[in-house]
């Protein structure tokens, strides 16, 4: 019979066979198979980010709070495309990174990458913030050209993938290797393509509903998949949130989830990370959020929805990204409707 035990890291309850603390992600004991059991044995996950749950081995003590001028807190803006990613009320430091690129001219578009750095791997802050980067290039320049979007986020992916997988790592630490999660979007005119490997989301939000874009890969998706589990039944279970697909040099298979769509009308596209999707599980959750579309600047509405998250618990790092697609016509339509 399990009995109750105190995390050491923030004082909240779990059982004594929990590896992890479902408050704030920290290693509670060693798994079968002792250190060093890595990806393999257990997958990724933890919900106070994404953490090895195989390792068993206690994340290193923090050193001090992040200087000023860190990666701690940024807000991104580039044409009406916007973007805010936070360190939180927790995690001593930002390990999540985001990146975009907004494309004007006729038909315009953009592209937005969010990786979710593992928290107890080597570096995760520079291993998620190479994916940003590489994948970012590959796919602001697929929409700038007009060219096939569904065969640059596979490159995108792929070139994030090398990219995670080149940051050196120390093979005789305890932590393995860095790791990230990876979603991203691109938009040229009304077509869309998204990818996604780990848990981190896509959505589609416009005016009469919002979607989640592809699935996640998780222990808890796996469990629903099966159909014996609701959504909020397979979340409440122990290592819900364990990644099975990541991009680090240890990952077996880092194939993104692809999905290719025309979007139907004015809307938003949204990417987060799980510091902001924990605390609204489904998406209509995150639609109540948003509310009305178009009211506020996308980065105002960025800002919101961190605060949100911060406000909720803030248990790990909060990154969301937004793209607006046909705002413009969506407001010109309200008003003939208004002036009616």
């Amino acid at each position: 019979m399990s009995e109750r035990v105190t995390c050491g890291t923030c004082g909240e309850a779990a059982l004594d066979d929990d590896r992890f603390c479902e408050a704030c992600g920290a290693a509670l004991a060693a798994p079968p198979g002792g250190p060093g059991a890595g990806p393999q044995a257990g997958g990724l996950g933890g919900p106070g980010g994404a953490d090895w749950s195989g390792a068993g081995v206690p994340p290193p003590p923090p050193p001090p709070p992040p200087p000023p001028g860190s990666r701690s807190r940024r807000e991104l803006v580039d044409g009406p495309v916007a973007a805010v990613t936070d360190r939180g009320n927790s995690h001593w430091r930002n390990e999540d990174a985001v990146g975009l690129r907004w494309i004007g001219g006729y038909p315009s578009g953009f592209a937005m990458v969010v990786c979710d750095g593992v928290s107890v791997s080597q570096d995760p802050h520079v291993v998620s913030q190479a994916a940003v980067d590489t994948a970012l290039l590959v796919l602001s320049g697929a929409v700038s050209a007009g060219g096939d979007l569904d065969a640059a986020m596979v490159e995108a992916t792929a070139a994030a993938q090398r990219a995670a997988s080149a940051v050196p790592y120390d093979p005789t630490l305890d932590l393995g290797p860095g790791a990230c999660t990876f979603v991203a979007a691109a938009v040229r005119g009304t077509r869309a393509t998204f990818g996604s490997v780990g848990d981190s989301r896509a959505y589609w939000v416009d005016r009469s509903r919002a979607i989640q874009i592809g699935r996640d890969d998780s222990l808890a998706a796996e469990l629903v998949a099966t159909g014996h589990y609701t959504n909020e039944q397979a979340m409440a279970r122990p290592g819900a949130h364990s990644l099975t697909k990541w991009l680090g040099v240890d990952s077996t298979d880092f194939a993104p989830t692809l999905t290719s769509v025309d979007l139907p009308g004015p809307g938003l596209v949204v990417l987060a990370t799980d510091g902001l999707w924990n605390y609204a599980p489904e998406a209509e959750d995150l639609a109540q959020l948003i509310g009305p579309l178009g009211t506020e600047p996308t980065l105002d509405l960025a800002r919101r929805l961190a605060a949100f998250a911060e406000a909720a618990g803030g248990a790990d790092n909060i990154t969301v990204a937004v793209g607006p697609h046909d705002l413009a016509r969506h407001h010109h339509d309200r008003a003939r409707q208004e002036v009616r």
